[in-house]
């Protein structure tokens, strides 16, 4: 008997292969990655669009010392183009 977890093991591999095998162009995972495509004015733009986002929203403030047992909230970029129905890129997030 096949288990739950084997079957979505199975279906994120056919999937990532599927990506693979059709050389589609993946997100880039850092910054780094986004400064090495032909594509990084754009990139380089819906970042600095997402700082000032954040900036308007007072996301970030004066560093301060936190308690030994208090762990501060990181972050993480996540690089996402946003596609139309036709699959054509509309915008860069």
């Amino acid at each position: 008997m096949i288990s739950t977890s084997m079957i979505d093991d199975i279906f994120a591999y056919k999937v990532a292969l599927e990506i693979m095998e059709k050389d589609e162009d993946l997100e880039p995972t850092s910054i780094y990655e986004c400064m090495q495509r032909s594509d990084w004015i754009k990139w380089k733009e819906a970042i600095n669009v997402e700082l000032e986002s954040l900036k308007k929203r007072g996301v970030f403030g004066p560093i301060t010392v936190t308690p030994r047992d208090v762990k501060p909230v990181g972050y993480k970029w996540a690089f996402v183009r946003k596609r139309n129905e036709k699959g054509e890129v509309v915008r860069y997030k």
